[in-house]
């Protein structure tokens, strides 16, 4: 089995609980993609910074009402990259099998 590579853009979000959390909305439905509503993956973030996370739905909704499913952005992560909320980020996501 192959492993699938996925990269896209996305504005870094400020997270609405906790203490200066921030995600991306991953632009795809992973139930769809990946048969199940929470896949532990292999980051890259700005082809520099690795990071292994799980992309999750944390009740957020998109505008259309659908279910919006995010991967977290560490505060030392955007640290490194010099990347603040509403910045621009690139991501390659792999599943962690």
């Amino acid at each position: 089995m192959t492993e699938q590579t996925y990269t896209f853009t996305a504005s870094i979000q400020a997270a609405t609980i906790g203490k200066g959390g921030a995600y991306v909305q991953f632009p795809g439905d992973i139930r769809a993609i990946f048969g199940k509503g929470r896949v532990k993956v292999h980051a890259l973030f700005d082809q520099q910074i690795p990071y292994d996370g799980s992309i999750v739905n944390m009740g957020l909704k998109k505008p259309d009402g659908t279910i919006c499913y995010i991967l977290g952005v560490r505060k030392d992560i955007r640290a490194q990259l010099k990347k603040e909320i509403g910045d621009s980020i690139t991501v390659e996501i792999r599943e962690r099998l």
